[in-house]
């Protein structure tokens, strides 16, 4: 509990030089330094906005790329690529392209779709 204490009575001690610090300094500091520092941190604002956007960009890209490879390694030799899928189903399609050439049987449609059957 003593820690607590001490830790609050740090914590407001900060506060206090913090804010009679900038006080002073606004007081005592030149109009141009004031300035100057102003377009140093806009300046650094910007900066770091560029650093972000180039980082979400390069970001995707490498996203992108590492789930191609994942999906090459995880589709089974001769596995429809899961975008093909999608848009078929999206068309409404639900068969498979080669569908009509396999021999016909009484599975349903849900278990072509899936790929396997219990």
């Amino acid at each position: 509990m003593r820690r607590v204490l001490w830790v609050g009575v740090g914590v407001a001690i900060t506060v206090v030089v913090v804010v009679r610090g900038r006080r002073i300094l606004a007081r005592l500091a030149p109009a141009s330094l004031v300035d100057q520092a102003t377009e140093q941190v806009n300046g650094l604002g910007e900066r770091v906005v560029e650093i972000a956007r180039d980082f979400r960009v390069e970001f995707a890209a490498a996203r992108d790329a590492r789930e191609q490879e994942l999906m090459a390694a995880l589709l089974a030799e001769g596995q429809e690529d899961p975008e093909a899928v999608r848009a078929r189903r999206a068309a409404g399609r639900h068969a498979r392209p080669s569908a009509a050439a396999a021999p016909t049987d009484d599975t349903d449609d849900v278990e072509d779709l899936l790929g396997y059957s219990f």
